[in-house]
């Protein structure tokens, strides 16, 4: 993954979340109290299944002179990241369960949650979805992101989950987002559903479709020369307008080495410590990848992770410049988004988000790769990236609802609450890069524009965010920084 800017609607927030439980990194919080734990048989009937649902009812301004049938298929093609991301919009956001209460328009129980994350034109019920057209039966071998299970019997004897993936090879259990009697949760849930809840089958809204192909474009690289102005140009290194995603890492000897991603291939191109860009040589052809992230260790060894179908990839350039063979440090298949960073002692970093969670994955000096560790359990994050400062604390930042989150591992190891650094809830991606002097800049996207946030090393705290590229199509960024501290913010556009 690469990082992304960032601007402000306001001023800039820095107020530590209320972290509820250990790990949750960004998630709105509502005033709405949460209800007391029941136990045994009480917790599994509250925790599990709906309590009852409303009627069918039409979306306000999304239906006319028409029927109710006619309302609910009144929606265009969605995608399933949109499905999922629709979802992931309810999601500790303290919304309680109501069969006649509504929420931007849907009804608040389970059908009216897949009917919001649908984007039907009415808030269907478990025994509608079928009969009225809008979805179909499937068998579980065909399910993907965005299907359900369905128990399509009517009032409180039906209910409805939403898949996600699948938790392991044995397809057993799955990740799920539903709409409980005690909320909106996305957790792994036994397939096809929790045993006593009837019975559950795979369903399909018949509108979804596949994700588009991934936005192309060129690759920029503009510069900040240490405590200096931003380059009033920016210069274009890659004339190839079908690069997907960009990645960069800065060596110790002043070189900076830029990733591009094209075709699902991985090239790799260098700025001499003189300032000279050379041409691109492939290091990855398999054709599969989806995302590329890297980072640069002390000892001028570069790393560069791959994203295929799921798993993590890393491959190592030696510092006399030999590439190795890559080794697979993640095999867990759901894996959609990445980043890394390292760290001054020499251990790598490697960020995995997982079903909106962020894990975090070590790879000691000595080469030793560790089990990952979750540090964001919100379910809502849609893009991460990270940075190693000089004082050997790595910041991990979380994209969730379009604002920006940033978490703290100090020097000995020990992970913070998140800060929100950005509440504007337009950012689409982010990157991220620290500087010799402690400093840390934040790069993010917002309408095709980069906007640049500071963090001073000396102080910690945040500044207010500058646009540094205008160009009004920017879909992607990389941020990194030389020993000499210059920073080299590259735009994908």
């Amino acid at each position: 993954m690469s990082s992304t800017s960032l601007k402000r609607r306001g001023r800039v927030t820095t107020a530590v979340l209320a972290i509820a439980t250990a790990g949750l990194l960004g998630t709105v919080q509502s005033a709405v109290a949460a209800p007391t734990a029941p136990s045994g048989a009480a917790a599994r009937t509250a925790d599990h299944g709906g309590a009852g649902q409303g009627p069918v009812t039409a979306v306000p301004g999304r239906s006319t002179e028409r029927s109710l049938t006619a309302a609910a298929v009144d929606s265009p093609a969605i995608t399933r990241s949109e499905v999922i991301n629709r979802a992931k919009s309810w999601v500790g956001i303290g919304l309680d369960y109501n069969q006649g209460a509504y929420y931007k328009g849907y009804r608040t129980d389970c059908s009216g949650y897949v009917s919001m994350a649908w984007n039907l034109g009415a808030s269907l019920t478990t025994d509608t979805f079928v009969p009225q057209g809008v979805a179909e039966w499937i068998s579980k071998d065909q399910l993907l992101a965005g299907d359900v299970l369905l128990n399509d019997n009517s009032g409180n004897s039906g209910h409805v989950a939403l898949f996600s993936s699948w938790t392991d090879a044995s397809h057993t259990a799955y990740m799920g987002y539903e709409f409980s009697s005690s909320g909106v949760h996305y957790r792994k849930i036994d397939y096809p559903y929790y045993p006593g809840y009837g019975t559950f089958k795979p369903a399909r809204l018949k509108s979804i479709v596949g994700d588009t192909s991934l936005p192309h474009g060129r690759v920029w690289d503009r510069s900040r020369p240490n405590g200096g102005p931003w380059d009033t140009s920016a210069t274009l290194i890659d004339s190839n307008d079908a690069v997907n995603a960009t990645s960069a890492a800065s060596l110790p000897n002043g070189t900076v080495h830029v990733q591009t991603l094209v075709n699902g291939e991985i090239w790799d191109r260098t700025r001499s410590a003189a300032g000279t860009w050379g041409s691109s040589a492939k290091i990855d052809g398999q054709g599969a990848i989806t995302d590329v992230a890297s980072a640069a260790l002390p000892d001028g060894t570069l790393h560069v992770q791959a994203l295929v179908n799921g798993e993590i990839w890393d491959r190592t350039r030696a510092a006399n410049g030999t590439w190795s063979g890559s080794t697979k440090i993640d095999a867990g298949g759901s894996v959609t988004d990445i980043s890394s960073a390292a760290l001054p002692d020499g251990t790598l970093h490697v960020q995995a988000l997982v079903n909106g969670e962020v894990w975090d994955r070590t790879r000691t000096a000595d080469g030793t790769w560790s089990g990952s560790t979750r540090i964001d359990s919100g379910g809502a994050v849609t893009d991460v990236a990270a940075a190693g400062l000089s004082d050997g604390t790595l910041h991990v930042q979380a994209l969730v609802n379009g604002e920006i989150w940033d978490r703290t591992r100090s020097a000995s190891g020990t992970w913070s609450g998140s800060t929100q650094i950005d509440a504007g809830g337009a950012v689409k991606q982010i990157s991220s890069a620290a500087l010799p002097n402690g400093d840390l800049h934040i790069e993010a996207v917002v309408n095709g524009e980069v906007w640049d946030r500071t963090r001073k090393g000396t102080t910690g705290a945040w500044s207010g965010s500058t646009r540094i590229d205008a160009n009004g199509a920017i879909f992607g960024t990389y941020a990194t920084a030389t020993p000499d501290g210059t920073l080299h913010v590259g735009t994908n556009a």
